[in-house]
């Protein structure tokens, strides 16, 4: 297994079932700038990687704008940029001709060839034309328009998608679907009668590789918490600051309690970014199932049923093993540790 740019010993459902799987792995690859991360302790050798200010690349924005982000300072230590390290696998198994690439120009250059005659197509745009002429936005040349062969590569595009009314169908005409909601995956119960949901909080980013390193952020969001609406809260005799036992069918995290009305009643949150590097029984993904849509196969992150208990120990115990387990302000991976 290979693992690049992301850590799912954190953001996975179903967390144990993940960590589980990750510990069957025979021979596990991680590739990240950051180190050490949760997922870093399943892993047989780790691959430093470069840093978006060390490698030069394109970004595409969701206005469809393209724009080239180059390198300006060194990769640390013996860090490269992700598609050098997989490149230079490529060639050492033997795909000399498939992995030659010199430089990322080169891989973009191959990557649009892959848009040719499609909706996105990009086929118009190159490092070069991206140094010379600056962002650069990727069609809609209607479809009407799709069979035109342009030799110079020019062309036509417009601000805004299918201002012509046409869309990519073989009639042209939109095409929607009558879809009716299904629900909650994992409703409450008699037994799991609290709604638990999650998501981010402003300042962090993710599992916190990133943020979780810098010391004014840490400051800004030390801790994780539970909001409960007041109502629910008195009905369990917590208060603002309580430890908030936090069971679902899968697993059990605690959390101290935040007492607020910007939750509804019988519905709790919990932030994700706190792994077990940055805090202890704070993984919110230990708590969700692994339903996902049919067609997206997008995970329902964002609710299961649970149950709440009030815990005895004082949350200054609690934040003080939670600071206690903090990794220290550490510098990026930079180097191969096998």
């Amino acid at each position: 297994m290979w693992i690049a740019a992301t850590n799912p010993a954190v953001s996975l459902p179903d967390l144990e079932r993940a960590k589980k799987a990750l510990r069957r792995s025979p021979f596990t690859i991680y590739q990240d700038s950051y180190y050490p991360t949760e997922t870093s302790h399943f892993a047989h050798v780790l691959l430093p990687a470069a840093q978006w200010s060390e490698k030069t690349g394109c970004m595409t924005n969701s206005e469809r704008v393209v724009t080239l982000c180059q390198g300006f300072r060194e990769p640390v230590g013996e860090s490269r940029p992700d598609w050098e390290i997989f490149a230079e696998v490529g060639r050492r198994l033997g795909f000399e001709q498939q992995f030659r690439f010199q430089n990322s120009a080169e891989v973009f250059a191959e990557f649009v060839q892959l848009t040719r005659d499609r909706p996105c197509e990009m086929t118009h745009i190159s490092h070069e034309i991206l140094k010379t002429k600056g962002p650069q936005q990727w069609g809609d040349q209607s479809p009407e328009d799709a069979s035109v062969n342009d030799s110079n590569h020019s062309k036509k595009s417009s601000r805004r998608l299918y201002t012509q009314h046409r869309f990519h169908t073989p009639d042209g005409r939109a095409r929607f679907a009558a879809l009716h909601s299904n629900g909650l995956a994992e409703p409450p119960d008699d037994n799991y009668p609290f709604i638990f949901t999650t998501g981010r909080l402003y300042g962090h980013w993710h599992t916190q590789t990133r943020t979780g390193r810098i010391e004014k952020i840490r400051q800004m969001h030390p801790f994780p918490f539970l909001e409960i609406h007041p109502r629910n809260a008195e009905q369990l005799g917590i208060t603002d600051g309580n430890l908030v036992e936090v069971t679902s069918r899968r697993g059990m995290a605690q959390f101290p309690a935040k007492v607020t009305r910007a939750i509804a009643p019988g519905t709790v949150f919990a932030p994700m970014h706190w792994g077990f590097l940055w805090a202890d029984n704070a993984e919110v993904n230990v708590l969700m199932h692994p339903e996902a849509c049919p067609d997206s196969l997008e995970p329902e992150l964002k609710a299961c049923a649970v149950q709440l208990q009030k815990v005895n120990t004082t949350t200054a115990d609690y934040l003080v093993n939670a600071a206690a387990e903090q990794p220290p302000l550490s510098l990026p991976l930079s180097h191969s540790t096998t």
